[in-house]
């Protein structure tokens, strides 16, 4: 019975995507994918017009994994939703380390930008709700605590640092507490 295009669409995402998480951005390409795949070059390229059009349908794939990884943090419980958005970026870069590059490390062409959070509207929502903020207030102390997790991961993405969770959730609350004494100096500190 042949198969359908989806399903080798599929197959061929599948493929890179594991290229990617194994091997890093710069392994993928038509003959590498080939190879991955046990065929030529020709039904990678009947599928997509060139590999930048493949790297689009890619980067879709990519946020789809980092959809479910943050929701499985959120499913999770026992943190604040705040906390476990933040538990869940640094944890996928821990563990899918070639898929948190391609997505957030990668070098964007003219006119691109790193991946957007799927996720900013709720943590914004998260944070005017719970932490009583206003928009650009939770806009402003969020841009923050993003330079920091963005390090964190990014330290996290060389295997050279391997914390815990406690250990992350405590780089969290000590950033947080931080900035929460910058932004709002005369509010009661919450957490005592």
């Amino acid at each position: 019975m042949p198969r359908t295009s989806k399903l080798i669409r599929e197959e061929v995402l599948k493929a890179a995507a594991e290229i990617v998480r194994t091997e890093g951005e710069g392994a993928l390409n038509a003959r590498s994918l080939a190879r991955a795949l046990g065929c030529s070059t020709q039904p990678v390229y009947s599928l997509f017009r060139n590999m930048d059009e493949l790297k689009e349908a890619l980067a879709e794939e990519a946020k789809n994994a980092y959809r479910r990884f943050i929701d499985g943090y959120l499913a999770r419980g026992g943190r604040s939703r705040y906390e476990s958005f933040g538990m869940g970026y640094v944890k996928f870069a821990q563990e899918e380390r070639g898929l948190f590059r391609f997505l957030f490390l990668r070098d964007c062409k003219e006119g691109q930008s790193p991946a957007k959070d799927p996720y900013l509207d709720d943590i914004l929502a998260e944070m005017t709700a719970l932490y009583r903020m206003t928009e650009e207030e939770a806009r402003a102390f969020h841009g923050d605590m993003t330079v920091y997790s963005y390090g964190l991961a990014a330290l996290v993405t060389t295997g050279n640092y391997t914390p815990t969770d406690e250990e992350i959730s405590e780089c969290f609350k000590r950033e947080f507490y931080a900035l929460y004494a910058y932004y709002f100096p005369k509010r009661p500190k919450f957490w005592e």
